[in-house]
């Protein structure tokens, strides 16, 4: 399955421009030189240091950002100073550089990289955000991922990935949530990323925003509800996995038992919602996203209130009753 990210195992300098190019405004001076070059860090590189000539552990495995100190700081050097200010940078095998700002490359670099066979690009894009957007990409390319079959919904700006066995409904329960303004993500299989302690989904390039309806066939979301009814990556907030009717004796019906599935090492809030006639399924998957934010924003259910609240209720009963017996005894 491929996402919307590419796999590390390919991720090559063209395979990086194919999915930047645009967004980040490159444009390529070295005619697809170094395409080939592998992209094996998530992180970037300054050559500030190295250019002065400290070159003790620089990070040359990393793609280069040369921002206005670095270029001010060639511009400034004679020519002959110049070349060995560049030299100090490319007789390491750099994997590609990015000049931005929209500034002009010096001479001497723009030939260093063409003779190394190095990527070189000029984006009109400040340095600062394009580092963000670049290491926010580059992120989700080397995170931990696994593929999970399911469908992933935001409801309410939470990320209910919905489970359960083949045609048990979860395709259908999740267009009712579409019909109802929430957004999909994934149907069938959802490529799940993560990043510290945080996961986030995606779908199938391929595929795109389709949903196999059994007796209808595949549909177009986007063609069918509008773009505003899907969304490209969305946080895995809530698992829901949908039971059949033979395991309601399963399932949670006081609400104060607290399930979780674990997803990379991540413990995941869990819901089990059984399939029965007559239920529906898309309005519980709805309440069960509002129940979830509601935790988050409270610090606790609406099942622990209310069982707090009847905790506290037979303690005053139990209070009443021994304070009358107790008087009761001492009127005798």
């Amino acid at each position: 399955m491929q996402d919307r990210y590419p796999d590390p195992e390919i991720f090559s300098v063209g395979v990086m421009h194919e999915y930047l190019g645009k967004r980040l405004s490159l444009q390529d001076i070295t005619d697809t030189r170094g395409y080939n070059r592998m992209v094996v860090s998530p992180d970037i590189s300054r050559p500030g240091l190295c250019l002065s000539g400290y070159t003790y552990k620089f990070m040359y495995d990393r793609i280069q950002i040369f921002g206005e100190t670095d270029i001010t700081l060639l511009n400034q050097l004679s020519q002959e100073d110049r070349v060995a200010a560049v030299n100090n940078v490319y007789d390491f095998p750099v994997v590609c550089s990015i000049v931005t700002k929209g500034l002009s490359p010096p001479v001497e670099l723009v030939d260093a990289a063409k003779k190394t066979e190095t990527a070189l690009f000029l984006s009109p894009e400040d340095t600062t955000p394009l580092i963000h957007e670049l290491t926010d990409f580059l992120g989700e390319v080397f995170a931990h991922h696994i593929s999970l079959h399911g469908t992933l919904v935001d409801v309410y700006g939470e990320g209910l990935l919905v489970m359960g066995r083949s045609a048990i409904g979860k395709s259908e329960a999740v267009l009712g949530l579409v019909e109802r303004g929430h957004r999909l993500v994934a149907d069938d299989l959802v490529r799940v990323r993560k990043a510290v302690n945080r996961l986030t989904g995606t779908g199938d390039s391929l595929i795109g925003f389709h949903m196999e309806i059994r007796g209808i066939g595949f549909v177009s979301i986007a063609e069918l509800f509008g773009v505003g009814a899907t969304k490209e990556v969305q946080s895995v907030d809530l698992v829901v996995r949908l039971l059949d009717p033979d395991l309601v004796d399963e399932a949670d019906r006081s609400g104060l038992e607290e399930k979780f599935m674990t997803i990379l090492g991540v413990d995941v809030p869990l819901v089990e919602i059984p399939v029965l006639p007559g239920r529906n399924i898309t309005l519980l998957l709805e309440v069960a996203a509002m129940m979830n934010i509601q935790a988050k924003d409270t610090g606790c259910t609406s099942a622990e209130r209310l069982n707090r609240k009847l905790i506290a209720r037979m303690n005053r009963k139990r209070f009443k009753d021994s304070y009358d017996r107790k008087n009761s005894n001492s009127s005798k």
